[in-house]
């Protein structure tokens, strides 16, 4: 039993568990968390014993991370559904937008546009003061650039978000130019029997003029409220007055749904154009047809006209898409039946609330995030999980010629962190995808934490992942932070719907920022713009499947050292299938040779490497080990 127990873990921390290898017999439940208003409580969980080897290429040391703005506390910051971050390729302009305070100015209740078209060099900024007591709250922020123009001045910034004042009064949304003229804010009260309305769900802008911008309505009071569908607000650039003419009232959308009609981590995606969009959430459908086992999947609408009119897609069951079968584990009543699960209202560590999502250059969603096992689909075991279960994140994407599929992208070694302070609001590993200008091709984002170091998601480096819509070829992971200046501090990672692409060398720049939190959740919020991230056009090398193939049998021959961290001595087991010379280096995190043991030549089998660091000052080394030439390196603490 001992024996297949580490079996299972090595496996599971390479991301591949075959149907061979499930254990159905370790189960937890779970209780039923809260309506999702936006908030993430992590628990305390298990440690992991992490690979030698963190999935994901290492880091690029060319990242740079440049203070551009502040916000008053997380609030301003902390809801997955706003957009803070945009990218005008044209004019290779990046843009962070968010409700604004802290080192860097302004109340906390205003909005500030900060952009530049130089990498960072040089930034400028347009801010919306709040006035009359209307406070903004969760903003979404985007640009529209109607002359395709290389000028900032010549763009108008949008926002859409709710009001507060006192309660939750109204929503808000409209535009400004760039250089701060043309400023025009519309306010929407809420209905008498609405409780919440954000309107703040992705907001888009298409590059003829059309705005859309969704929101979950609640209706209630703040104890009591339920589901009440979704609301669009769609709005056409007006060349004349330099503004939005929106469209009141809202589009409503109202899915027929089980459990008083909850759905939840909802999003809306756009293709290049605008020409079709994508309204969508997770949520137990009522119709068997659309959702046959009764648990939480995508409930998807279709726009093909600006956002006027939504059409349900065409069911689908999603447990018949073959890869599942190599990843999740089936249901205790029937092990021939695989049934995925998206995020759902059953509290855990290990959900995620976020699903990344984009449309590609074929005008087909793609669905990026965790996916469960289902254990049960009996009524009264709904709240029961696999505990121990691997959390495998896919790419579940529209074919081009009808149906779904599905790519494996990789499997999160860490669970969500605790709360740490004030709001009861924490960051999960915020899978979020990006885009080519064209749709050709996508890429995935996410934070994971090196389990070497600690098992909940508190340090979190980027990861990253592509995927060509056109040729099918994939990435390998890319760790872009680990041994990197940036290693272990990337929170509240935020990525732009598209990339800058650069045709002269054939690279993909991820338009990136990430945040530096407070002692608490009170205080300010630090954000940075990250340059650096980038794929190459030669990196998409990989077959769909063999992305996977490779990485699953990459079993390495060297041991975690341990103990970790040590204060004297540590140890290394080499496993050799056949006689090797057996070299040990340690480095320091700038790349200083500190120590070198030569262990001359060692039999087959298992070999204890000691290491004496006695010598060593405290801190982070890295230790590689050579075998016959073949290098592998992990990461060391001394005390």
């Amino acid at each position: 039993m001992k024996k297949f127990t580490l079996i299972l873990c090595t496996l599971i921390l390479s991301g591949a568990l075959m149907a061979q290898h499930y254990r159905l017999d370790r189960f937890e439940k779970v209780a039923v968390r809260p309506f999702d208003q936006g908030l993430n409580i992590g628990t305390e969980a298990a440690s992991l014993q992490g690979p030698l080897k963190p999935s994901g290429i290492p880091g690029n040391r060319t990242l740079q991370k440049i203070s551009m703005s502040s916000s008053l506390n997380v609030n301003g910051l902390f809801s997955y559904e706003e957009r803070y971050v945009t990218t005008q390729p044209t004019a290779k302009m990046f843009t962070f937008g968010n409700r604004a305070g802290g080192a860097f100015g302004n109340t906390g209740n205003d909005l500030k546009f900060k952009f530049t078209t130089d990498e960072g060099s040089t930034w400028d900024s347009v801010v919306l003061v709040a006035s009359n007591n209307r406070n903004y709250r969760y903003p979404s922020l985007i640009v529209y650039n109607p002359e395709n123009s290389i000028n900032p001045a010549d763009m108008y910034g949008i926002v859409s978000g709710p009001i507060f004042e006192a309660v939750w009064t109204s929503q808000f949304c409209g535009s400004v130019r760039m250089d701060g003229q043309f400023e025009d804010i519309l306010f929407t009260p809420n209905e008498s029997n609405v409780f919440l309305n954000h309107m703040n769900i992705n907001l888009f802008c298409s590059p003829d003029g059309h705005a859309t911008v969704a929101s979950q309505r609640l209706n209630g009071i703040s104890t009591s409220y339920t589901f009440a569908g979704w609301e669009v607000l769609n709005g056409n650039f007006n060349s004349g007055t330099h503004k939005f003419d929106w469209q009141i009232p809202y589009v409503k959308v109202l899915p027929a749904l089980k459990e008083a009609g909850r759905i939840d981590a909802s999003g809306v995606a756009w293709s290049p154009d605008g020409s079709v969009g994508y309204l969508f959430g997770t949520a137990v459908d009522s119709s068997a047809a659309y959702c046959p086992y009764g648990v939480e999947w995508p409930v998807i609408y279709k726009s093909t006209d600006h956002g006027a009119t939504w059409t349900k897609t065409p069911p689908f069951d999603f447990s018949t898409i073959p890869i599942f079968k190599n990843y999740l584990y089936p249901t205790r009543a029937d092990t021939t039946v695989i049934i995925p699960r998206w995020y759902n209202k059953w509290a855990s560590t290990q959900n995620q609330r976020e699903n990344g999502s984009t449309v590609d250059i074929h005008g087909n969603l793609h669905l990026f995030g965790l996916l469960r096992s289902t254990l049960s689909i009996h009524a009264d075991s709904l709240n029961y999980f696999y505990s121990g279960e691997p959390m495998a994140m896919f790419d579940v994407y529209m074919k081009p010629g009808g149906g779904w599929d599905a790519i494996f992208v990789d499997s999160l070694l860490t669970v969500n962190p605790p709360d740490p302070g004030t709001y009861g609001i924490t960051w999960d590993h915020q899978g979020q995808m990006s885009r080519t200008p064209d749709g050709s091709k996508v890429f995935f984002l996410w934070g994971d934490t090196d389990p070497a170091f600690a098992s909940e998601n508190v340090n979190p480096d980027i990861k990253g992942f592509g995927f060509d819509a056109v040729t099918g070829m994939a990435t390998a992971v890319k760790n872009f932070t680990a041994q990197t200046p940036y290693w272990f501090e990337n929170w509240w990672i935020r990525l732009a719907d598209q990339v800058f692409y650069d045709a002269e060398n054939h690279i993909s720049k991820l338009a990136v920022s990430t945040s530096i939190p407070g002692l608490t959740n009170n205080d300010p919020l630090l954000h940075q713009y990250l340059t650096g991230i980038e794929f190459a056009d030669s990196e998409f090398s990989l077959l769909v499947g063999e992305q996977e193939t490779t990485r699953n049998t990459d079993v390495s021959p060297v041991s975690a050292n341990y103990p970790n961290p040590f204060r004297d001595v540590t140890t290394i087991n080499v496993n050799l299938d056949r006689t090797a010379s057996v070299k040990v280096q340690i480095t320091t995190i700038t790349g200083q040779k500190v120590l070198s043991l030569d262990k001359g030549v060692l039999p087959s089998g298992s070999n204890r490497v000691t290491i004496d660091g006695s010598s060593l000052t405290t801190g982070l080394y890295f230790y590689t080990v050579l075998i016959d030439g073949a290098s592998y390196t992990g990461k060391m603490i001394v005390r």
